[in-house]
């Protein structure tokens, strides 16, 4: 009873909301283009029973060479059961402004508010939701729908570019785990600190050394002992100075990176950020773009795929404590992410500095060497912003 009452209230209340003029924004009307200028997918929409909450992510790749000037995204959970699986904004908060309830919202993204949000020419954007599931003793199935408005400067004031389309969420019984990555677009040249740490140095340029950055989560119900990671680079990119767990291929385009003992556990086992056992990983391989490379361009064509090697260990009582690679930094389980298993990235390169400008991505010839540990905090902003979570809530806006 105490759901009903709560399903009730909720409707309720969003209908006292279109009656005061407070609904989320009518769909603005589909334009008809030849050549689409965006497209948007979402992955990982499948969950395990017994799993509370799974991170997603709406990636927007632009498919123009222009910036658009706006973005909008709605998500309707319009045959889902609220009581059992909903999708949701995050709880640290919606990106860019968001108006509605948790589970029935849209988000607003402006080169006005928030550039860095915007997908560059050949970028992608990952936008990070959640799947809460409420139901946890029978497997669900369900569709919601997304949409995603683009407006762009070169077109008629008032004009938004429309894609729509259909997902289901899976609620399965299948006790495995549930190995997920993501991996942003390459923005930021980068450099060993004194400390040996990564800094950013700037937009990347022909030249310098950026870092692919990726993390890997186990959002399922059993451990794995150890991850193996394939990385494919964008034409011309090469690897530079690859850690001893991986094996570079002869053009240095593609690797296969083995940590063995890299113990991932489900989010509800790690509880202790100390005890050496974790559910999410963030890892980095430094790369190097030719120095004859044509800018401002974005290399298109990167691919991180990961898989367990071993999912024979259940329960922390076995496992033994992780030792972490030298390029890994462990991700507390609040900042779980989730996708597929495989994740597509660009190399976005930006055009050469004048020697005026100063500064330099390239690695330095003295210092700790590049295997140390990569700060946290810099780990996922650099990789172009994507984990700002800009909360806005309850500000309704014009569907410009």
């Amino acid at each position: 009873m105490a759901v009903g009452r709560r399903w009730l209230s909720r409707t309720v209340a969003t209908a006292l909301l279109l009656l005061a003029g407070m609904a989320i924004p009518a769909s603005p009307a589909a334009a008809v283009d030849t050549d689409p200028k965006f497209k948007f997918d979402l992955t990982g929409t499948t969950v395990s029973l017994g799993v509370k909450k799974k991170r997603i992510y709406l990636a927007i790749t632009n498919l123009t060479d222009e910036t658009p000037v706006a973005l909008q995204f709605h998500v309707w959970p319009t045959e889902l059961a609220w009581e059992k699986a909903t999708v949701e904004w995050p709880e640290e908060g919606g990106i860019g402004e968001c108006d509605g309830e948790p589970d029935r919202f849209y988000c607003h993204i402006s080169s006005g508010m928030f550039p860095e949000l915007l997908p560059t020419p050949g970028g992608t954007v990952k936008i990070p939701l959640d799947i809460h599931v409420r139901e946890k003793h029978e497997p669900y199935e369900g569709r919601f729908e997304v949409q995603v408005d683009t407006a762009w400067d070169d077109d008629e004031p008032g004009k938004w570019i429309e894609e729509r389309k259909w997902l289901t969420l899976n609620v399965v019984d299948d006790p495995e785990a549930d190995l997920s990555v993501m991996a942003p677009d390459v923005k930021q040249s980068v450099r060993i600190g004194a400390d040996g740490r990564l800094e950013a140095t700037g937009p990347l340029n022909p030249g310098e050394t950026g870092a692919v950055r990726y993390r890997i989560v186990n959002q399922g119900r059993k451990a794995v002992s150890g991850v193996k990671v394939t990385l494919r680079l964008p034409d011309g990119v090469s690897f530079t100075q690859p850690p001893k767990e991986c094996v570079i291929d002869n053009v240095g385009r593609s690797a296969v990176c083995t940590y063995d003992t890299l113990a991932l556990v489900p989010v509800d086992q790690d509880t202790n950020p100390k005890d050496g056992i974790h559910s999410a990983v963030e890892l980095h391989n430094l790369v190097t773009v030719p120095a004859t490379t044509k800018a401002p361009i974005t290399l298109q064509g990167g691919v991180v795929q990961v898989e367990g090697l071993t999912e024979q260990v259940d329960a922390q009582s076995v496992l033994k404590r992780t030792e972490l690679p030298a390029n890994a930094v462990a991700v507390p389980a609040a900042d779980v992410d989730a996708s597929d298993n495989q994740d597509g990235f660009a190399i976005v390169v930006a055009a050469p500095r004048s020697d005026d400008d100063g500064g330099g991505g390239g690695l330095p010839v003295t210092g700790p060497p590049a295997g140390l540990i990569t700060g946290a905090g810099l780990a996922m902003l650099a990789g172009g912003g994507i984990m700002l979570l800009l909360a806005r809530r309850r500000n309704r806006l014009p569907h410009a």
